[in-house]
Formats: C-alpha cells, structure tokens, sequence
C-alpha cells in the first residue's frame, strides 16, 4: 500500500465516521430539548463510527510502525507518542466539564464529584462507571490497545503470537457462550469482544501489502453497510448483529482505501479536515451540542424555525465550534508538545553521545 496516497483516504473516512457519531449523539440530546426524533436514529445504540475507528487505530498502528518491532528502544517514544496524543487535550477537556458537576450537580448520574471516579475517569482505567466525559469509554479500549500493542516492541514475534492467540481465543470462547469468566469489572474488560476489531485492523493492514490496484468496490460496498445497518435497526429495533457488521464494514473500507493507487481528488479536502479535528469533535461535541440546544431552547428558535431546523441548526454551530477548537487549541498545544518532547529527546541522544565518548 503507499501510505502517502492513502492517508488523505483514510483522513477523510475519519471525519466521515466523527460526523457521524455526533449525529447520533445529535438525535439522542435534542429529544431532550424538542420532541423530535432527528433523522430517526434517536433509539440506535451506535452509528457504526466507534467501530471503524478501533479497527483503523489497529491498521494504522501497524502500518506506521511495524518495521520496528523488536525494537526495544522504540517502546518508550511509542509509548510518549501516544500519552501526548491522549491525555493533554482530554485532560483539559475535563478541566472544562468536571467544575460544572460541582457547580451543578443535578446536571450528572451522581458520582461525577468523587474522587475515585474523577482519577479513574482522568486516567482512562477501566471502571464500573463510565467515563465522566462519556464519550470516552472508547479512549479507555484504545489506551488498553496501545498498552497491548507497545509489548511488540520488547518481546519477540513467537511470545507475542503465543499470548495474543491465547487472549483472542479466550475473548472468541466467552463471546460464543463456551467458557465462562470471573464476573468481575477487569475481567469483563480485558475479555471484551471489542478488542477484536482492534486485532482486525492490524490483520488488513497486513493483507492490504499484498493487495494489487484495485477499482474501489470494496470501499463502496464497506460504506453500503453501514445504512444498510441503519435501516435494518430503523425496522427491527432488537437486530442484533449491527456491531458485528459495523465491523465488516469498516473492514471493508480498509481494504478498499489499501487498494486504491490514485491520488485524492480536492473536493475530499473538507472531509480530511474533519478527519484530522476528529479527537477534538469526539471530545467537545457534546458539549458544544448542549450548549447550543440550550440557547436556542432558551430563544425559543423551534417557534420560528420548527424542531427539525432549529436541531440541524444546532449541529452545524456545534461542529463549527468543534472546528475552531481543533484549530485553535488541540493542534497548536499538540504541535508544541511534540516539539518539547522531540528536543527532550534529541538532548538525550546528545548527552548518551557524550557519556560514550
């Protein structure tokens, strides 16, 4: 695959599948503002946006840095690429939401003011509760998989074959019903079938070294499940399979941007933009989506322009302001922390250099 060519590909499923999530999420807040059931989808669990990014973190993953396993001196700028990506735009996220359920307690479930919940929430450890920022329960799995996926750089190929076959086979087995786990929070979690779309990424990203050209029927029929999947829940709200084919969708969609040899086109650009503010729309979209519900609750906008209106109105501020976000805080402090941590270890390598001397 050439990865120059695909990254703008794989930038823009991204802001596709964000956009996504927070339409969902769009239809679930505003019933509690109007009563409207936008674009239908308000008693959907999932989008299917949660399952292509954990497949891609585990493509792109392996695509970025397979040529260093068994590199033990690559764990730990691994390991410090990925805290940095993480944690210091959520942490000041949560600087932002957390002091609210102090001021406003009413506005949480009820823990949102503990302590043990606040650390475990701001660590991303798996908890009986989820995250205090909601949406981040999917930033917990993805912190596991890295973890997971940083062994590859200090163990050899055999050791970490035998313990991933192990692990998967046991997750397969309790998923199917044919052993049963200690019922406990860390069980349920380390054994969570979610952490097979994961290995799923890693595996096409495998597979897709030896694909040839392709036309981009894969990509097309991986995009088709997906409201295909909606229709099927819209008609059937007990379908039980739609994970299960978000997966295979957002397989497909792998494979078919892996295939794809040809530049993309200009208009995709929007889309990639949106691909790369997706950490930032995923954070604060919520919030943004709360605000501007109420504003426009407390203007009594839905009078003038109906529920439907005022809702899409209410999205397109709220991404907007996800945007500038994106752009004005989140790349900037990640730009700069890469920066104090790439001159970190440059002085490092410097004073090795000079102790060997």
């Amino acid at each position: 695959m050439e990865q120059r060519l695909a990254i703008p590909y794989i930038q823009a499923a991204r802001g596709i599948a964000v956009v996504l999530v927070m339409l969902f999420h769009t239809s679930q807040l505003a019933t509690k503002y109007y009563p409207i059931n936008f674009l239908g989808v308000n008693s959907m669990d999932r989008s299917g946006g949660y399952a292509y990014f954990f497949v891609l973190t585990g493509f792109l993953m392996v695509t970025i840095y397979r040529r260093h396993f068994g590199n033990i001196q690559m764990w730990k700028t691994f390991i410090i690429k990925r805290l940095v990506r993480i944690y210091p735009i959520y942490w000041l996220v949560n600087a932002a939401v957390i002091p609210i359920y102090f001021l406003a307690p009413s506005f949480g479930n009820g823990y949102e003011t503990k302590s043990l919940e606040i650390v475990t929430s701001l660590l991303l450890l798996p908890y009986s509760q989820v995250p205090i920022l909601g949406v981040a329960w999917s930033l917990v799995y993805i912190m596991f998989f890295y973890l997971i996926f940083s062994l590859l750089f200090v163990l050899s190929k055999k050791t970490m074959l035998t313990l991933f076959t192990l692990w998967l086979l046991i997750v397969g087995l309790h998923s199917m019903g044919w052993i049963k786990l200690v019922d406990s929070v860390l069980i349920r979690f380390l054994f969570d079938a979610m952490h097979l779309e994961f290995v799923l990424g890693m595996l096409i990203a495998y597979a897709v070294t030896r694909l040839k050209a392709g036309s981009g029927l894969w990509l097309a029929a991986g995009m088709l499940v997906f409201p295909a999947v909606w229709v099927a829940r819209f008609m059937d709200p007990g379908f039980g399979y739609s994970n299960m084919l978000y997966t295979v969708g957002s397989s497909l969609v792998l494979l078919g941007i892996g295939s794809l040899r040809i530049a993309a086109p200009t208009w995709l650009k929007p889309l990639q933009f949106l691909g790369d503010a997706s950490y930032s729309i995923l954070l604060t979209s919520l919030a943004f989506l709360s605000i501007s519900l109420k504003l426009t609750k407390a203007l009594h906008l839905s009078n003038w322009f109906g529920p439907t209106l005022t809702t899409s109105l209410c999205f397109a501020t709220a991404l907007t302001m996800c945007c500038v976000f994106y752009y004005y805080i989140e790349k900037p402090l990640i730009k700069r922390l890469k920066s104090i941590t790439a001159a970190k270890g440059t002085g490092s390598l410097v004073q090795q250099r000079t102790e060997a001397r």
